[in-house]
């Protein structure tokens, strides 16, 4: 019979019984919703009937009025529950005569995908099958189900599948849906709707097993799913067959590629495990499945992927490979200790190419020394170098590596290593730097702002690494003084902006003394021109004696500020005297309570000099100008003596101050015997008549009076170092009252930022405290101490 002539019949039918407001039967009720709709249904889902539509609107209404007249009939029997268990009963039997034996006969089929073909179209049908069984016996669950606390239809029905098809095939479907899943991983297309559809089924089954109120197939589709038969049924099994399969590939991936290519096979196999979770498995799988292939991938090998001798990471480093270090970096920060090992073979590398830039500095020294010459340490390379290098690894490690904090203690540990490694023990790197900050501040290096403010960066960044930080700030005061006093500095803007960086490093008490320095080279300028301006005024009214004609300048500086300087005596000419003199009235009127010391080695000199009838103007210290000018008027040779007494210098000062004069580059003066060394005893010296240079104005350069500067810097520095040891630890009981001596060890230490204290010096400066009774041990322990107020 057609649709529509059944669909007739039956509207005449449930009219009928609608207007003769009498009781359907269940047996003939029955009949008609059983012939007309629930085979009418199996057919279409079994393929028996060419109208794939079971029902048009008159069928539905009609069918639904006839279910709905046999349980809703007042004061008359009601048919709810024998309608319910017939539902019930009829799904069954659906599922036990026609969807076991279909699935039985592909159970075992060679077809790879049959069992699942034949799962997904069964689950399909059955969706649709319960779906019209809820919507024919909808009022069901509205009343007899919901006043009874029973399943519901849809409830029954997804209830019925897990007991009678899921419990007796998910293990053929489950070993079928994880074979397919090697296929694809293998490479080969498949049919992932299949598979969509079949592991759709394991978490509905876990919610239908458990929940009674499902009202429909949807709403068991989009309601939060229980996983307890996916994870156990399904999942558990795939992650198994996922660990074994990556472990299979990992292997081979090793033996037959380098890092790189093994990387990148893993980022596509890791992808393709996203991909596939988002196109058929439940999102709850994604982390456990990522989880075990980066365990195979990643975990069991990431100490021979990193330290490959060819291609790991070292290499990739030293190639600037940026793309696989970033690939690199992105897998191994997945484990949960995965960048450990990055970070230590970054270090190392750090290190070895450091300690390589080191070992060339020493080698040119070495080579150098055969030859009887000397490196100078204002020589760049190794600065220039270790700053090339840290800007790539800074640089390296914030944008590949996300500056995450491993890298950035990697990287600081590895500078602090290399900065603190000198070349040589008269080779220090904290020296190097120092020169190297000054040549950009002298203006050595040709520069602009913006270049001299990025040097300055970069050296401040090396300088955080270097240990001796005290020893660097007596170098570079000794540094700022020349340039200051010389004038040969870029900008104050330039000196003013490196000591703001060293201060936001190290704090205000660090650059204390830079800072009074630069603000006494500018308060001093003022004073200069207000200076010069009075000694013009005195010139005017005739108050001076006209040898007082000379420019005469005075820098005033802070005693504490500035590099001690051992006083030297010197007889000054006429016209110098007299100018200190007038600048010595001259301030104390206006300062009276401050006190003058003048310190003649830290002055410039410009003297006016003719040789063989051309002019020059030489620049040149103090000692020098007064040496020279005693030969001003002088027509027969010097003794060297003669020249000390009139001067009024001891030997080893008239020594030096000859020889820059006597044997340096510019040779002002002639003298007897060896030309290259003084003789105290037996040298005479003269003015050179003869005298010539291409250069109109030159500076005459003259070795240190005060020796050997580095001596007498270290010196200060382990004086200054046991007097800060001295003051911590003081600070440091008198707050604590009793401590420890490790525990007091372990605080200086930690205290202490300028240098690294070694535990014997602390030990001895301790000693030296208890001497002095600043403290003392305790009398049951002795390995305490107690601060003596």
């Amino acid at each position: 019979m057609r649709r529509t002539d059944r669909e007739e019949t039956l509207l005449t039918y449930a009219t009928e019984k609608s207007i003769e407001t009498g009781e359907i039967p269940l047996e003939e009720g029955w009949e008609k919703l059983r012939e007309n709709g629930i085979c009418v249904l199996v057919d279409i889902l079994q393929g028996n009937a060419s109208d794939r539509r079971p029902f048009g609107n008159k069928g539905y209404v009609s069918l639904y009025t006839i279910s709905y007249r046999m349980c809703s009939n007042a004061g008359l029997y009601d048919h709810s529950k024998a309608l319910y268990d017939r539902t019930k009963d009829e799904i069954e039997h659906v599922l036990q005569h026609y969807v076991v034996p279909e699935l039985n006969k592909n159970k075992y089929a060679d077809e790879g995908n049959a069992i699942l073909n034949k799962f997904s179209h069964h689950w399909e049908n059955h969706k649709v099958f319960v779906k019209w069984m809820q919507q024919l016996f909808r009022h069901l669950d509205n009343g007899y189900i919901a006043n009874s606390s029973i399943s519901t239809i849809t409830s029954v029905g997804l209830k019925l599948f897990f007991d009678i098809v899921f419990v007796q095939f998910k293990a053929e479907v489950r070993e079928s849906l994880l074979n397919a899943i090697d296929t694809e991983r293998d490479g080969i297309n498949i049919d992932q709707d299949l598979l969509r559809s079949c592991v759709e089924v394991f978490p509905v089954m876990g919610l239908s097993s458990k929940c009674t109120t499902l009202k429909t197939v949807q709403s068991a589709l989009n309601t939060q799913p229980d996983l307890s038969v996916y994870e156990s049924d399904l999942e558990i099994s795939l992650l198994k067959r996922t660990s074994d399969y990556y472990a299979r590939k990992s292997r081979v991936w090793l033996e037959d590629q380098t890092t790189p290519e093994y990387l990148t096979r893993a980022e596509m196999a890791l992808k393709a495990e996203r991909n596939r979770v988002k196109r058929y498995l439940h999102p709850s799988t994604q982390s456990k499945l990522l989880c075990a292939c980066e365990q195979e991938l990643l975990q069991k090998y990431k100490g021979p992927l990193i330290n490959h001798d060819q291609s790991g990471l070292r290499s990739l480093l030293a190639e600037d490979r940026n793309e696989d270090l970033r690939r690199m970096f992105n897998l191994f920060r997945r484990l949960a200790d995965g960048l450990s090992p990055m970070a230590l073979m970054t270090k190392k590398f750090v290190q070895s190419e450091g300690n390589k830039l080191l070992q060339e500095r020493r080698d040119l020294i070495h080579s150098l020394k055969s030859k009887g010459r000397k490196l100078s340490s204002n020589d760049p390379d190794l600065i220039d170098q270790l700053m090339t290098l840290h800007s790539k690894m800074s640089r390296l490690v914030l944008e590949l590596f996300d500056n995450e904090a491993q890298f950035q203690r990697a990287l600081r540990e590895a500078f602090q290593e290399v900065m603190n490694a000198d070349t040589t023990s008269d080779d220090s790197n904290v020296e190097l730097l120092v020169v190297h900050t000054d040549r950009i501040l002298s203006g050595k290096l040709k520069l602009d702002e913006e270049e001299v403010e990025n040097r300055l960066e970069h050296c401040i960044q090396l300088f955080q690494f270097v240990s001796d930080k005290d020893l660097y700030a007596e170098l570079y005061r000794e540094r700022l003084a020349k340039r200051l006093l010389s004038k040969k500095y870029t900008s104050i803007h330039a000196e003013k902006s490196m000591i703001v960086k060293m201060k936001t490093q190290q704090g205000a008490p660090f650059t204390t003394k830079l800072e009074g320095m630069v603000n006494d080279f500018t308060v001093g300028k003022d004073i200069d021109q207000t200076w010069t301006a009075h000694l013009n005024k005195l010139r005017a009214a005739n108050l001076l004696a006209n040898r007082t004609r000379m420019d005469f300048s005075v820098q005033v500086l802070t005693q504490g500020f500035w590099p001690s300087q051992k006083q030297r005596d010197l007889q000054l000419s006429h016209e110098m005297r007299d100018a200190k003199s007038a600048f010595n009235t001259w301030y104390t009127e206006r300062h009276s309570h401050r006190v003058l010391s003048w310190v003649y080695i830290l002055g410039d000199v410009v003297v006016k000099g003719n040789f063989g009838g051309r002019s020059y103007d030489m620049t040149m210290t103090t000692f020098q100008a007064m040496a020279l000018l005693a030969f001003a008027c002088k027509k027969e040779a010097v003794a060297f003596p003669e020249i000390c007494e009139h001067m009024q210098i001891d030997e080893p000062t008239g020594k030096r101050v000859l020889h820059s004069l006597a044997c340096g580059k510019y040779k002002l003066l002639d003298k007897t015997g060896h030309h290259r060394t003084i003789n105290c005893k037996t040298d005479l010296f003269e003015s050179n008549a003869i005298f010539y240079s291409k250069l109109k104005r030159f500076k005459v350069q003259m070795s240190m009076l005060d020796g050997d500067f580095k001596r007498k810097v270290n010196v200060e520095i382990q004086q200054q170092r046991g007097f800060g040891i001295d003051a911590t630890i003081v600070r440091i009981l008198k707050s604590r009252k009793r401590l420890a001596h490790q525990e007091l060890v372990g605080e200086v230490i930690h205290q202490i930022q300028n240098f690294a204290p070694e535990s014997r010096l602390i030990r001895q400066r301790v000693e030296g405290l208890i001497e002095r009774e600043y403290l003392k041990r305790d009398d049951v322990n002795p390995k305490y101490y107690i601060y003596l107020p």
